[in-house]
């Protein structure tokens, strides 16, 4: 918990999604996510973004099994069940995915993380390795928040989306099962690390909130490198 302006308790994860409201407004408003759900994003940048983002998957892996490894048995079984979550649900969600795309999972590993995807990924590391357990969840949370959060923001549209493909990636993200997920990590957040910390853990909530919109930026631009 922490403490609000005028001085009412308030939870910590609420707290850090306040001070990242302009960066998510940014994140709803943005074409790729806003064309996605209507049905009108070109199917290339799709295909690009589900290639760089199996790619992603693999690096928050290793940085989820990175954190477990440093923190106490409670925390570490909530982010290796994650890490379990991400390498056989998800992985295999994806390769049924990659399929229905007209790509392979050869395709998916032989595509070249973009700029903003290694950062990213880099970053995610980076807090795992050296950073606290709870420095690690707030720099996961961003990820697998938002996009519950813009799947809800945006749900009224997938009624009307003509691509099958799209409705169905979108609904995941409106599922019981997924914002049972996004619950437990929240619930982790708050019950476990305390307003000590706060600044940090904003300023951590803030960045991996910023990559979220690059990610999406980057795949809307096809985004490679200068050289």
């Amino acid at each position: 918990m922490t403490r609000c302006r005028h001085g009412v308790s308030a939870v910590l994860s609420s707290v850090l999604r306040r001070e990242a409201d302009g960066v998510w407004k940014a994140i709803f408003n943005h074409p790729f996510v806003v064309e996605l759900f209507e049905g009108t994003l070109p199917m290339d940048k799709f295909k690009f973004y589900v290639l760089q983002d199996y790619n992603y998957l693999l690096g928050l892996m290793k940085a989820l099994a990175i954190a477990a490894a440093k923190s106490s048995y409670e925390i570490s079984r909530e982010l290796l069940e994650l890490a379990y979550m991400e390498a056989s649900t998800e992985m295999k969600s994806y390769e049924e995915l990659l399929k229905r795309l007209g790509l392979s999972l050869d395709d998916a590993m032989r595509a070249s993380p973009t700029p903003t995807n290694v950062a990213y990924v880099n970053f995610l590391l980076a807090i795992s390795y050296s950073g606290t357990p709870c420095q690690a969840i707030a720099s996961f949370l961003p990820c697998f928040w938002s996009y519950a959060d813009i799947a809800e923001v945006h749900r009224d549209k997938l009624g009307k989306n003509p691509v099958k493909v799209y409705v169905d990636w979108a609904s995941v993200y409106l599922s019981p099962e997924y914002r049972g997920i996004v619950s437990r990590m929240r619930r982790l957040l708050d019950s476990k690390c305390t307003s000590d910390d706060a600044e940090k853990l904003k300023d951590i909530f803030v960045l991996g909130s910023k990559y979220e919109y690059m990610f999406w930026d980057a795949a809307y631009r096809m985004e490679r490198w200068p050289i």
